[in-house]
């Protein structure tokens, strides 16, 4: 078996090491873990090597990406293994040396190190195209399983966006008339004059969006439907403030003005409006034209309508007028994308962490996905919660802790803490989001990511008092602006936005709690999670830890038959209460003997476990601790 090696070339994030590896002849790794020690011991001289950075991209791409995002990995250098000390940090490379960069596009992986063996497709082709030059078959990727409903030939356009463009027209010429002019383009410098990337929401602009036009601090005078993307060699307008610097123009059509016009005091200082906007500013939506004191922000050129704020601003415009704004009916809008600098995360990613097969883990991904809500059920130790970050990791395509909620339920956790409710403030009392609300409101400023909201220990709390309206609108066919309530405290009609995923986490063993709701399990897929003592897998995590053989097969053998005992006994216990492998994934301690730590962990985590299974037959608990330490 040959193996070809992709390797980053980064020392803690963008310290890159490339240029001095090229120039030394030498591919290293500074401070490998235990694994990837091993994979740098097991590189032998012959194999091909190739110098790898992945990363997110979204615009200039090779076909059309249809305004989303995809993994890329970009080949730095290659070259062929010459020497292998053997010291698990390093190899002697023979580096090509005319070779140019070049993008490998969807098959990515982003650990530093990986090992791709030919034999199966899509390994095939990218060890043609890295080290034999072939071109990458974009079109049978695009059009793949994994990414034909994003990128495939029958993939369904991004639904268009909606824009506020707060502009001012008076005393500038190039906004009163001529092909600038407002309603016929966006145009704005590309960097601010403190060299902030405040004007990115132009490269974000698609032909189709919809823009409204907030003029001179005072009124929303007329709509437009933008007409190209971005012109990034648009160069400033001469006599503007930013005269001859690198600019944007998106080209505006179908210019439509408001008679009357929507004016600022109709929305922002007319009631029940304002009180609307001040608690979506306040409840986390991010990207606001305004802020929560009802001003307008500086430096807000163009910033994202969501469906929300539409809907609060389109009330505002029949209170005044009897009429609807133009679009006002069309709801969806997707979110912005990743920056290209974010690294990608595959399921091959959360697979090297998890033992789970990767037939039950697509299993998974592809019921939450359509799903919207899962449960992760299973008994005591078999790693729910790691699982969980890994999984939602894997649906977002990035480990992006920012896009990842978590609370853990209790009997005193409560509709206030979740949804909404009214907290102590300086003067009395104000009306506060909740957790969820929060992260909801976030989630639909941002609507092309995928968002996740763990829920630990769902079946702990009062999920009728918790939840309140929400047991409706987390349905996945409810997840739409036309399903939005207001809640039980304030005025702003509330959805849960369609990129916003929910896994609640159950544990099977817990006699304290009674059956699940059932309109809790009609809302949510449930998965079932089992102890996986005997896989490879697990089997090579203990090895690395240090575990010797022996002690592994007495740990899967004894494990093993108490897990056969516990499942066997269905009038007391059953699958929901098997021993988990994560009480073993920890390994021994610096200087512990592997029998030691074996010993100590059924002695200190099983033993009382076990006690508290067979509360009413103590002497069958003592008989299986002893006999998972018998001779151990």
């Amino acid at each position: 078996m040959v193996n070809n090696w992709f390797v980053g070339a980064a020392f803690g994030g963008n310290d890159s090491q490339a240029e001095r590896f090229l120039r030394d002849g030498v591919w290293e790794i500074r401070t490998p873990t235990e694994a990837e020690a091993a994979q740098v011991r097991s590189m032998r001289p012959g194999e091909r090597i190739a110098i790898k950075a992945t990363f997110v991209q979204k615009h200039n791409l090779p076909f059309d990406g249809r305004g989303r995002s995809v993994s890329v990995m970009r080949l730095k250098a290659r070259g062929v293994i010459t020497h292998n000390p053997d010291d698990g940090e390093r190899v002697l490379v023979e580096w090509e040396p005319d070779f140019k960069p070049r993008d490998w596009y969807f098959y990515t992986y982003r650990s530093t190190i990986w090992q791709v063996t030919a034999g199966q497709d899509m390994a095939d082709q990218l060890i043609a195209f890295a080290f034999d030059d072939q071109p990458q078959d974009l079109h049978w990727y695009r059009n793949e399983t994994s990414w034909a409903e994003q990128f495939g030939d029958n993939a369904a356009e991004a639904p268009r966006r909606f824009w506020i463009e707060k502009t001012i027209a008076s005393n500038r010429p190039d906004r009163l008339s001529g092909e600038h002019a407002l309603g016929r383009a966006l145009w704005s410098p590309q960097r601010s004059r403190n060299d902030r990337n405040i004007y990115a929401n132009m490269l974000e602009v698609r032909p189709g969006d919809v823009v409204f036009h907030l003029v001179d601090n005072q009124a929303i005078t007329g709509v437009s439907v933008a007409e190209s993307a971005a012109d990034k060699a648009f160069v400033g307008l001469a006599g503007s403030d930013w005269a001859d610097q690198p600019a944007y123009r998106v080209a505006l059509a179908d210019y439509h003005p408001l008679e009357p016009p929507l004016s600022r005091e109709a929305f922002l200082e007319a009631e029940p409006f304002a009180s609307e906007l001040k608690e979506l500013a306040e409840s986390g939506a991010k990207g606001l034209f305004y802020n929560s004191r009802r001003g307008l922000n500086q430096g807000a050129y163009l910033t994202e309508a969501t469906p929300t704020l539409r809907s609060i601003l389109n009330r505002a415009y029949v209170e005044l007028t009897g009429r609807n704004l133009p679009y006002a009916d069309e709801h969806r809008a997707p979110e912005r994308d990743y920056d290209e600098e974010v690294t990608p995360y595959t399921l091959d990613d959360a697979l090297a962490e998890l033992f789970l097969d990767r037939g039950e883990a697509e299993d998974i991904l592809l019921l939450w996905h359509a799903k919207r809500n899962i449960v992760l059920q299973g008994p005591p130790g078999v790693g729910k919660s790691f699982a969980a970050h890994r999984l939602a990791y894997a649906l977002m395509g990035v480990e992006d802790r920012d896009r990842v909620g978590f609370v853990q339920f209790h009997q005193s956790y409560s509709y206030e803490d979740f949804v909404e409710g009214f907290r102590p403030a300086e003067h009395g009392f104000e009306l506060r989001p909740g957790k969820f609300v929060e992260f909801c409101r976030r989630a639909e400023a941002d609507p092309t990511r995928v968002y996740v909201f763990i829920i630990d220990e769902i079946n702990r709390g009062n999920l009728s008092r918790i939840m309140g309206e929400l047991m409706l609108l987390i349905e996945p066919d409810k997840r739409d602006p036309r399903w939005a309530m207001p809640l039980a405290s304030g005025k702003v009609p509330f959805h849960v936005p369609p990129n916003v995923h929910v896994m609640g986490l159950m544990n099977t063993a817990d006699r304290s709690l009674a059956v699940v709701d059932y309109a809790l399990r009609r809302r949510f897929a449930f998965v079932s999670l089992a102890p996986n003592l005997t896989s490879p897998h697990f089997d090579r995590h203990l090895e690395v830890l240090g575990v010797g053989d022996e002690v592994r097969r007495t740990l899967r053998a004894r494990v093993g038959e108490l897990n056969d005992e516990i499942v066997g006994d269905a009038v007391n216990l059953g699958p929901g209460f098997a021993i988990g492998h994560s009480f073993f994934c920890a390994g021994p301690s610096a200087g512990e003997h592997d029998r030691d730590w074996y010993r100590r962990v059924v002695r200190t985590e099983l033993a009382p476990l076990l006690r508290e299974y067979w509360f009413d037959a103590p002497d069958k608990a003592e008989s299986w601790s002893a006999r998972l330490l018998a001779a151990a």
